[in-house]
């Protein structure tokens, strides 16, 4: 992967590794058992998609970033838990929940380390 550019694209693995440099990553997750991984950003952005995603029981992200910012597209029954080390950083969570609300048993943790940097969650309902 060219880390100064990033990637683009979909990925049906059950785990995702990437690094981001002074670039951009677009990545459309279709895994129906999503297991975890981790997101690497500096100065950069990263967006993962998790739309057509599914998981079971809780899965950990871990975001290690600086001077960047991650968005994760989430399904509306899914949790959000945060986990993460800040310094003059935000996880913003602005989310339209469905009449449902979300699964107790499908949460996304996210653990790591953010510095001057954003994580933004949010979904399309």
């Amino acid at each position: 992967m060219d880390m100064l550019s990033g990637t683009a694209g979909s990925n049906t693995e059950e785990y995702i590794n990437t690094s981001t440099l002074f670039g951009a990553i677009n990545r459309a997750i279709l895994s129906k058992d999503f297991k975890g991984g981790k997101v690497k950003n500096l100065f950069g952005s990263t967006e993962l998609d998790f739309t057509y995603a599914d998981i079971n029981g809780v899965v950990t992200l871990d975001i290690s970033q600086a001077f960047g910012e991650v968005t994760l597209v989430v399904p509306s029954d899914w949790r959000v838990e945060e986990d993460l080390s800040h310094f003059c950083s935000v996880v913003d969570e602005d989310r339209c929940y469905n009449n449902r609300g979300y699964s107790s048993n499908k949460v996304l943790l996210l653990k790591g380390l953010s510095i001057f940097a954003v994580v933004d969650v949010v979904n399309f309902v």
